[in-house]
């Protein structure tokens, strides 16, 4: 077997790119090993098959995640209304930007009619299961309203922001930036609004 420097992670970075390209069901190893610029035989070294690969993703995926909600596990629905734009912004945005191949992936097959538990749903089920102990013993607390409010008011409208940006902004003919202020505007006023009313 050749000596490849972080051929694991050329690998997987390769096979985001390609599934993001050509859907999961699309892809084959010879362009994987192609946009990676590795043997065939090298990926069969790390991973079984497609599906392998994509599991590590996914799986590599929420570890980063499930650290990254670490900030905000403190957070009362009040600090949250204050700071859902600042956070998006300031940390929230680097992890989407640099897992924005993986996350069209895990839209696309979410959206599958035959699969049984989309991935999304594991994701909004951290982001709620990161909610700390004074707000799951509130009275008000709902469980099944917090997966709604986050997943249909902030998920999903984030991962769909940085999925088009480039191509909304093209179409509209609008500037990124101007784009990204009113997005900002638009989610403190739904998703930030929400936390503010269930303070």
């Amino acid at each position: 077997m050749p000596n490849i420097p972080d051929a694991r992670a050329r690998i997987l970075n390769a096979a985001s790119k390609v599934f993001a390209k050509k859907s999961f069901a699309g892809s084959r190893i010879d362009e994987i090993a192609k946009t990676a610029n590795v043997p065939k035989s090298l990926i069969y070294y790390h991973f079984k098959n497609k599906d392998d690969m994509l599991d590590v993703l996914i799986s590599d995926f929420m570890t980063e995640f499930r650290q990254l909600l670490q900030i905000s596990i403190n957070d009362s629905h009040k600090d949250k209304s204050k700071t859902v734009a600042y956070k998006l912004e300031k940390h929230y945005s680097k992890f989407i930007k640099k897992n924005v191949d993986l996350i069209r992936i895990i839209l696309i097959e979410s959206l599958k009619k035959d699969t049984e538990v989309p991935s999304i749903f594991q994701i909004v089920g951290e982001l709620v299961n990161n909610d700390n102990e004074e707000m799951k013993t509130s009275s008000s607390y709902d469980l099944n309203e917090r997966l709604i409010a986050e997943f249909f008011t902030s998920l999903v409208p984030i991962y769909s922001f940085f999925c088009f940006e480039e191509k909304w902004c093209d179409y509209f003919d609008i500037e990124q930036e101007c784009f990204k202020k009113l997005f900002i505007n638009v989610y403190n006023a739904t998703h930030g609004a929400y936390h503010e009313n269930h303070d």
